[in-house]
């Protein structure tokens, strides 16, 4: 049996997203946090994305995983890694509550570690649960097509520019158009999310929207979220507005929206 490393597992809401097909926006989830961030490492020329809000997961085989141990209790048990997929679905199952919608999987990036991914998912899929994938990941795109038809719903992470993701940025965003073509044409229900700042250009953001449009994909322009420490800075709401306008050149009014980090504004995980 695979093993592998997660990060936490713990039950929430999703806090990302827009009123557009796909979303999983204020649904009840159980998150699992894949460790490891292929950006992160340089598999496109970077260190990854300068405002990476889960930079723990940055690490590919951290030796604890955080359990939550009551659904969103938000407090925390450690258990050794690696995991195996039946421990996880354990986990899962209690702390499964009438509400949930889906199980997340996050990271870091969930598509780094395939094997463990995809017996997690069939598993998961034996138990009847919704599965939510959130990707950036891009090396790979033969394994994609193998677990795409198991991904009930997901949202692919278009990097702009300003992310600083890598050093060729419009092969990057190509290839993870790419990527929604697979899961879209699998029958996932898939949008686009980038993730905007101070920083960010109007004729980016078209460029990312222009390519949605080909496939015909939503797309959620999210406003990055203040960081300790960090000079990275929201775009201001002349900004938002600009970059709305400018994804509506090429999508319909129904296929684009802004979203924040509802769960940080609440401070819940």
């Amino acid at each position: 049996m695979s093993q592998g490393y997660l990060q936490e597992i713990f039950s929430s809401f999703q806090g990302e997203g827009a009123a557009i097909e796909g979303s999983c926006y204020g649904l009840r989830q159980i998150l699992l946090r894949f460790s490891g961030c292929p950006l992160a490492l340089g598999i496109h020329g970077t260190k990854g994305c300068i405002w990476c809000d889960s930079p723990r997961a940055k690490l590919t085989e951290p030796n604890k995983c955080l359990i939550e141990k009551q659904p969103g209790n938000q407090s925390f048990s450690e258990i050794e890694n690696p995991l195996n997929p039946d421990e996880i679905v354990q986990i899962i199952i209690k702390l499964t509550t009438k509400d949930l919608h889906s199980i997340s999987l996050t990271g870091g990036e969930p598509l780094y570690q395939q094997e463990f991914l995809e017996d997690i998912i069939k598993k998961l899929k034996k138990e009847e649960y919704c599965i939510y994938l959130e990707t950036a990941y891009t090396d790979d795109l033969k394994y994609l097509e193998r677990v795409a038809r198991m991904i009930d719903y997901a949202c692919v992470d278009i990097k702009d520019r300003s992310a600083q993701a890598s050093i060729k940025w419009e092969n990057l965003v190509k290839e993870e158009i790419q990527m929604s073509r697979i899961l879209k044409e699998a029958d996932s229900k898939v949008f686009a999310k980038t993730v905007v700042t101070k920083t960010s250009r109007k004729k980016d953001i078209e460029f990312i929207a222009k390519l949605c449009s080909d496939i015909e994909i939503p797309l959620v322009i999210q406003l990055v979220s203040p960081i300790k420490g960090s000079n990275v800075e929201q775009p201001t709401w002349n900004q938002i507005q600009e970059f709305t306008q400018a994804a509506a050149k090429h999508l319909p009014s129904d296929k684009v929206g802004i979203s924040i980090q509802m769960h940080k504004c609440i401070n819940i995980l």
